[in-house]
């Protein structure tokens, strides 16, 4: 089920968007060399193992390669990038989707997401953009659900105890609360 983004929030999302296509094309027309797009993350680390590609070329094309695709999902689905991600490229539609892009990790596919993968990447998205409004989208507590235990409604918790990093809690799906039913 998509989420209903705020008029608000949608203005602040294609600011940002707007700043970030200014910015990559700032940064190229500054005289970084243009490299050809190519390949997703996977191969470009089998180009470079195989001795195919220098770890530079390899990381140019990729880098050139994302930027591609997040342009690319920008307009056709009039997207915002929530996470360049050490995965898949994960956005959110305006019309409330979230989709990830999973071309950029095993050369796969873009889909919408839902559930924890949907929650995760609001979380994320609010961390790496500095938009905490996105954490809003997740749906409240209804009546009669109670805080989660793992992650004491924060949404977020270590993996395990000393861990020292937070990650989007699997017990609730990241919305830091549990049905009562």
């Amino acid at each position: 089920m998509p989420f209903e983004i705020p008029p608000r929030l949608l203005e602040r999302l294609r600011a940002r968007r707007l700043e970030q296509r200014q910015l990559r094309a700032t940064r190229s027309a500054a005289g970084a060399p243009r490299e050809q797009a190519g390949g997703n993350f996977i191969d470009s680390i089998r180009h470079v193992f195989s001795g195919a590609s220098s770890v530079d070329q390899a990381a140019g094309r990729y880098v050139a390669a994302m930027s591609s695709w997040q342009d690319e999902v920008e307009d056709e689905y009039d997207a915002f990038l929530l996470d360049p991600g050490m995965g898949p490229m994960t956005y959110l539609t305006s019309d409330g989707r979230v989709l990830e892009d999973l071309r950029g990790w095993d050369g796969d596919e873009i889909v919408e997401v839902g559930g924890l993968h949907a929650h995760s990447a609001l979380i994320v998205g609010a961390r790496k953009t500095g938009i905490v409004e996105l954490l809003e989208l997740i749906p409240p507590p209804p009546p009669g659900s109670s805080v989660c235990s793992t992650c004491n409604g924060k949404r977020v918790a270590e993996p395990a105890p000393g861990f020292r990093m937070e990650f989007p809690c699997n017990e609730c799906d990241a919305r830091g609360w549990i049905d009562a039913g």
